[in-house]
């Protein structure tokens, strides 16, 4: 198969683009840490232009650029980013005009004049290629095999910086979510103080028993209170802990009310 037909499927691959979108990467604000990794790339490799990017379905994505001010993205032609991203190693173009994976790409022929190029895959944990951290220059170039194992070392970095984010933004999506369920439970209860509070001085009046008839077995001396009743008809009068803990764990289990449907025992006392 060739690299074109291989990275037209990568490109699409559902798979693969489920793992660029978890990361949530994709047009966010340019990272220092991604920003260092592409003056690291341009150092060790000599050139005056590299980037990180983020291979999407439709487009290539710079996360970071070094020397290539003003571009935010390019196509998915073949030949550089979109194949290089799905390589199993190092990607790598002498002369790109005199190489036929590249020779017709519009960066090759276009005003950039690319001649040389460079690329280490960014492959997550689990195997899924998101990108590429690559070198490019005007000229033609070759690399010795210790920067290209530094350039890889530097994908390596990019994929465990998007593993830290992705912690960093499931712990405060998480932390979000459980402050939000902690001021709706509060919210919850405040509401059903004041329900019980309305119900127990509005039946103050009502013949009651003395104690609390909802402490189980081991009953309970607490003064009764608070009436409460279930669809079924079934009620009992309860202390305030007792009411509370009954509505809140009992399905159907209310504030009786003259205004509920079906608690007969209720309505007939």
């Amino acid at each position: 198969m060739s690299i074109t037909t291989d990275s037209t499927i990568a490109l699409t691959d559902p798979a693969r683009l489920a793992a660029v979108r978890r990361y949530e990467i994709l047009d966010a604000p340019t990272d220092g840490q991604f920003d260092t990794i592409a003056a690291a790339a341009a150092a060790v490799c000599g050139t005056p232009i590299a980037t990180v990017s983020i291979v999407d379905a439709d487009r290539v994505w710079f996360a970071a650029t070094r020397g290539l001010d003003g571009v935010a993205q390019v196509g998915t032609e073949p030949g550089l980013c979109a194949s290089a991203f799905c390589a199993d190693g190092p990607y790598v173009v002498n002369d790109a005009v005199a190489d036929p994976r590249t020779l017709d790409h519009p960066l090759v022929r276009g005003e950039l004049g690319l001649r040389f190029y460079a690329a280490a895959p960014i492959v997550t944990v689990d195997g899924h290629h998101l990108g590429t951290v690559t070198a490019i220059d005007g000229i033609p170039r070759e690399l010795t095999d210790a920067q290209k194992t530094v350039l890889g070392h530097l994908a390596d970095q990019v994929a465990q910086h998007l593993e830290l984010r992705l912690a960093t933004i499931q712990a405060v999506r998480a932390e979000r979510e459980l402050r939000t369920e902690a001021e709706q439970r509060a919210a919850a209860a405040a509401e059903l103080a004041a329900q019980m509070r309305t119900a127990a001085a509005k039946q103050a009046a009502t013949p009651h028993p003395e104690r609390c008839e909802l402490g189980g077995a081991r009953g309970c001396t607490a003064p009764a209170e608070i009436k409460v009743a279930d669809s079924w008809g079934d009620s009992a009068w309860g202390c305030t802990a007792h009411v509370e803990e009954a509505i809140i764990n009992v399905t159907s289990v209310y504030i009786a009310s003259e205004e509920l449907g079906g608690l007969a025992a209720y309505l007939n006392r």
